[in-house]
């Protein structure tokens, strides 16, 4: 008999115990969390969150931008070795949904999904003096980051097009752009991204990165006759005219 209330009593703190922890208020976790995180530096102000840890929103605040994240935590994925987490953005700014899963050596981000109201950022840009429109997009967008490196990285792009205005020594530049479209993609261990506009077959930008992080950028002549800048006529649309290669991972 004793054993048996024994048991129960067992049972029973085990069972208050899981739902102590299933129902774990996020703003617990957070008021412990915070004061550990870069907020400051990121400019990035959490006005405040709802919810649990494993299931809740924070309601997020930075450079004129708000919005609110929403996190859910999907335990079935600890029998596979990982943590999945289902992220989704919206705000005043565009939004964006992926969903993650963390490794203890990595992380995979798939089925990723955004847009972006590209004229939101403006106040962002103010100091640089450069000025963007349109909506910016991303789909099926995967990414895969182990050990250091880019181990998958695949997904399309697409601009609206707008008028884009830019610093040029002591003058601001400017021109209407028509649509633009993008593509990542990765073939034995080198991640390639192009992008071209819609007027054209010509890549505007081209972009690889090696396996071992370094990466090299290319810019045609094509992107300078879209913006309306001086070049040599004696040049085609496809020769580069810029050229960058170092190290970003």
């Amino acid at each position: 008999m004793f054993k048996k209330i024994l048991l129960f009593l067992l049972v029973g703190v085990i069972s208050y115990t899981c739902f102590l922890i299933a129902t774990l208020p996020a703003s617990f976790v957070w008021k412990h969390v915070s004061p550990q995180l870069p907020l400051k530096s990121l400019q990035l102000d959490v006005k405040g969150v709802s919810g649990t840890a494993w299931k809740g929103y924070a309601h997020l605040h930075s450079n004129g931008i708000e919005g609110v994240l929403g996190w859910d935590i999907l335990f079935s994925g600890l029998l596979t070795g990982s943590l999945p987490v289902d992220f989704e953005l919206k705000s005043n700014g565009g939004t964006l949904a992926t969903n993650a899963r963390f490794f203890s050596d990595g992380i995979e981000l798939d089925h990723t999904q955004g847009t972006v109201n590209l004229q939101s950022l403006n106040p962002l840009l103010k100091k640089q003096r450069v000025t963007v429109n349109g909506e910016f997009q991303i789909n099926h967008l995967s990414i895969g980051y182990f050990d250091g490196a880019l181990t998958a990285a695949k997904g399309l792009f697409s601009w609206t097009g707008g008028r884009v205005e830019y610093p040029a020594g002591r003058e601001i530049h400017g021109n209407q752009f028509p649509p633009f479209t993008g593509e990542l993609g990765q073939k034995a261990d080198i991640t390639s991204l192009i992008i071209k506009d819609a007027e054209s077959s010509i890549n505007s930008i081209e972009a690889i990165m090696e396996n071992t992080g370094i990466a090299t950028l290319k810019v045609k002549r094509r992107l300078l006759d879209l913006a309306n800048e001086p070049w040599p006529k004696n040049s085609s649309e496809n020769d580069v005219v810029f050229k960058v290669r170092r190290k970003i991972l």
